[in-house]
């Protein structure tokens, strides 16, 4: 008997979902801190493995505490970190988010709740959807780390003025893609796609002209396999189902992995020296690599791999080494609903921003 395939539908179905209620979850609102920075995806064993390397922002492997998130995939954690008994934290918070679930309302998404999401100008002192205007299409298609912390350094400054006592960064590395391994997502990768291909039709650019009749054989193969791919397996664009699936080794993803999370930490490091207060670092969830038989982070799961995720603080000292300036998105001293960013209704105009999560492997 295959227990692993035996354990995966436990922990994915009903009775996984039922004892992923009962994991004895902690609220980031629990724990002291004035700037949280949410670090998407991150195992608890990798943050360990970059401190005992030594990484500058880290303290020793025994420096890593942990906790137990809320849940096991982004919209989970939204769902019950922003949850209404929370309001009162919420109120005099800045968000600040790299994560597109920040719009999404995720009925589809059975252990949320129809409460919380989308999130909204309201539920923050402040609120940033950086992810909106700071997305970069290269190699790869994410938002990097560096304009999450310009934005919270500038809140940070001037918090007293926007009125509100913490800031909370929600960066979407070490989270895939992988900037050392973009021929592992697939295509031109676009803000509507992440990490996927685009048929061209919004495409500019280099891009913009390709026609498909110049595809060598092998180009329209692997394109054919992959617009054929089977919704109900995952996303191909999901190095864990990849693992998973023999196509890629432990080792490499391990690799590449480690590398994202170094690419956060090197600009939480520049927030450390802009910020003066108490810097926590943290994640959503991480990713299991066949714990339990479960492969990435689907919701409602209680593996440990997924749900325990590191709990980090140091002290920040402003020593002035950038001056970012606010978003142009964040409203000086305008009403409460215009504080954050954008109206709501051109929010709600975003409809593309479903592909994006479906890209993802999330749909």
């Amino acid at each position: 008997m295959d227990l692993a395939r035996l354990s995966e539908p436990i922990a994915t179905g009903r009775l996984g979902r039922a004892l992923s209620r009962l994991v004895p979850a902690t609220a980031v609102w629990d724990r002291e801190w004035d700037v949280c920075c949410v670090l998407d995806g991150c195992r608890l064993d990798l943050m360990r493995e970059a401190a005992a390397a030594g990484h500058e922002t880290l303290p020793g492997p025994d420096g890593v505490d942990s906790l137990w998130s809320v849940g096991s995939q982004s919209a989970e954690w939204m769902d019950r970190t922003f949850a209404p008994a929370h309001r009162a934290e919420m109120d005099r918070t800045a968000y600040v988010t790299g994560n597109p679930f920040s719009s999404q309302s995720c009925e589809h998404i059975l252990v949320t709740s129809d409460e919380v999401l989308p999130l909204s100008d309201a539920d923050f002192g402040v609120f940033h959807e950086a992810w909106r205007d700071d997305w970069v299409d290269d190699d790869i298609s994410t938002i990097p780390p560096e304009s999450l912390t310009d934005a919270a350094v500038a809140i940070w400054r001037r918090r007293e003025e926007l009125g509100v006592d913490r800031v909370l960064v929600h960066y979407m590395q070490p989270h895939a893609p992988f900037r050392s391994q973009p021929e592992w997502f697939f295509g031109s990768a676009d803000i509507e796609h992440w990490g996927q291909f685009t048929d061209g039709g919004d495409v500019e650019g280099d891009d913009a002209d390709l026609d498909l009749e110049d595809l060598t054989p092998e180009e329209r193969e692997a394109l054919e396999a992959f617009a054929e791919a089977d919704d109900d397996e995952g996303s191909t664009n999901d190095p864990w189902l990849r693992v998973r699936d023999g196509d890629l080794s432990v080792e490499a993803v391990w690799r590449a992995y480690r590398d994202n999370l170094e690419w956060v930490l090197d600009d939480v490091a520049r927030l450390l020296e802009n910020c003066d207060g108490r810097v926590a670092m943290t994640s959503d969830h991480g990713n299991a690599l066949g714990e339990f038989g479960v492969w990435s982070h689907p919701p409602g799961t209680p593996v440990p791999a997924v749900r325990r995720v590191p709990w980090v603080v140091r002290d920040g000292v402003d020593r002035g080494t950038c001056d970012p300036a606010l978003p142009d998105a964040i409203s000086e001293g305008g009403d409460r609903d215009g504080a954050g960013g954008r109206a709501s209704d051109e929010r709600d105009g975003d409809d593309d921003v479903e592909s994006r999560l479906e890209a993802l492997g999330y749909r």
